[in-house]
């Protein structure tokens, strides 16, 4: 098989330290509880009407001020404030996020680090779609999010830059319906030899942009200095190579082979952050950034749960939306997710908890999102009982997407050609 990895020098500790994860967090997930979830923050159907009505005002607020985007640098940046402004009160007056949280997301560093990645993106790749983008730019985030919690600022290093473009670059790629499983394994194959530190000739101009990302973080971290951080990414590879097992098979895996496919995939990826942001970590470190890895992958697999089964791909959700409702394993998951966060205390920034919590609050919106989207595949109680967790009602959440999505699409249409903008990032200054 093409894909098979080649033998390279693997760092033993980092080795040993991956298999105790992967067993680790397999364990956690198993023994997570499927009671229906509970939370403290709970909103009436009142108190939905009410956020509902602001978030259509938001809405018309943002559409018109999108329209009007000033010309000159000089105003550009009160606009941003603006916008800023008018987030940060939705999100705390309806969502009731706390205050703190926005200090975080709209830090002058974090959206520094954002400006700077989509420009170097650009340079990069001229021709790098809005949603390859938006894909690579959510990499950088969690990175930076690890950043803080090592106590450091966000930033955008070499490694950010590259590991983060990676991600369309490899991940996109790979899910092509249109590339043979041969080219796949064969793409694979000489990834995973680059990886190993083998100089190849690039086949096309595809695998010459992938090699020149591998190239910037070789110059940020040379390899005999940093063994672990080449394991680590060795690692996402074999994660990446397992899916292709997921990818359009008439009969899905066994649950134990789907699950662990997203352990190691979710988890590898987060740690290989983790290292790349760090340069070192201590085994508790890399193991949080493991296990928050493993929650976002899950995440991933229940919001991508039409488009996965829409594509053949199969994964611990769709296979079970074949069979069964999803309450209890979409309940195991809220269970996995906050025990997990709540499951080590490692980091000796002050910001580490508040970090916890605005990953765990954001992280409970992207999965009620998914339910209200994907009802049909839950009991008609169990959304009953989510629904009172989300600040907006389930029928808002699935209905007015499109709409929404659609009107910002023809706004943001009207507004690149006319100020010959080529990402909606660039609006970041």
């Amino acid at each position: 098989m093409h894909a098979a990895l080649p033998s390279p020098p693997r760092d033993a500790s980092f080795e040993n330290d991956l298999r105790r994860f992967l067993e680790g967090y397999d364990a956690l997930w198993q023994s997570a509880v499927i009671d229906v979830p509970e939370s403290a923050i709970t909103f009436t159907v009142e108190a939905q009407r009410g956020n509902e009505r602001q978030a259509d005002l938001l809405i018309n607020s943002m559409e018109k001020k999108l329209r009007n985007y000033p010309v000159t640098e000089r105003a550009q940046k009160p606009w941003r404030d603006r916008i800023f402004l008018s987030l940060r009160q939705m999100g705390t007056k309806s969502f009731r996020f706390p205050e703190r949280h926005f200090d975080i997301i709209f830090s002058p560093d974090y959206l520094e680090a954002t400006r700077a990645f989509a420009h170097q993106a650009r340079a990069f790749d001229s021709g790098i779609g809005t949603s390859a983008l938006a894909q690579a730019m959510r990499n950088v985030w969690v990175m930076n999010c690890l950043q803080m919690f090592l106590g450091r600022q966000p930033s955008l290093s070499k490694s950010v830059f590259a590991y983060s473009m990676l991600y369309p670059y490899t991940d996109n790629y790979l899910d092509q319906p249109s590339l043979s499983r041969e080219d796949k394994e064969t793409a694979c194959h000489r990834l995973g030899l680059r990886l190993c530190g083998r100089r190849l000739e690039p086949s096309d101009a595809h695998e010459a942009a992938v090699f020149r990302l591998i190239s910037m973080i070789e110059e940020e971290y040379p390899r005999d200095a940093h063994p672990a951080i080449y394991s680590s990414l060795l690692a996402i590879h074999a994660g990446q190579i397992m899916s292709l097992d997921q990818q359009c098979g008439l009969c899905a895996p066994e649950t134990a082979t789907l699950l662990r496919t997203s352990i190691e995939k979710g988890g590898s990826s987060v740690l290989a952050d983790g290292w790349l942001v760090g340069g070192q970590l201590r085994r508790e470190q890399a193991g949080f950034f493991f296990g928050f890895g493993v929650m976002l992958q899950l995440l991933d697999d229940l919001q991508d749960l039409t488009d996965d089964r829409r594509a053949g791909h199969w994964t611990l959700f769709t296979s079970a939306a074949s069979s069964e409702r999803l309450d209890s394993l979409t309940s195991r998951l809220w269970h996995f997710m906050h025990r997990m966060l709540e499951g080590t205390d490692c980091f000796s920034d002050p910001h580490g908890q508040e970090l916890k919590d605005l990953i765990r609050r954001n992280s409970i919106m992207l999965m009620l999102r998914a339910v209200a989207e994907n009802a049909d595949l839950f009991s008609s109680d169990y959304l009953l009982h989510m629904e009172r967790f989300s600040a907006l009602s389930f029928s808002f959440l699935r209905d007015r997407r499109g709409e929404i999505e659609e009107r910002f699409a023809r706004t943001w249409s009207l507004v690149a050609r006319r100020r010959n903008l080529h990402s909606i990032f660039e609006l970041l200054g």
